[in-house]
């Protein structure tokens, strides 16, 4: 099979991961997250499991997790360019479902 094939599903899947998503929507009321075990976004601390508001993306809060501060809570990313994009328009995100 001719490798072109084979990689562009993967390059194109790679193009849409972590800082890869979409232009913020209007704001709808907030939410608690539906998958279980994970924090709601603005509600977590180090050590637990949230969905990145930006991208999707499921993972563990750390030390290191990029954050932001807004209105006296904290708000943990999963990179550095999903963090930028929230603090560029924070009201874009606040008021998404799992927010």
């Amino acid at each position: 099979m001719n490798k072109l094939f084979v990689a562009a599903p993967v390059l194109l899947a790679l193009s849409f991961a972590c800082g890869g998503a979409a232009a913020p929507q209007a704001a709808a009321p907030a939410a608690a997250p539906s998958e279980a075990g994970l924090k709601a976004f603005g509600e977590s601390k180090v050590g637990d499991r949230q969905k990145c508001i930006i991208s999707g993306e499921e993972f563990t809060v750390s030390d290191a997790s990029p954050k932001a501060e807004v209105a006296g809570r904290t708000y943990y990313f999963c990179c550095a360019g999903c963090a930028k994009k929230f603090q560029a328009n924070p009201e874009n995100y606040l008021g998404k479902p799992g927010a």
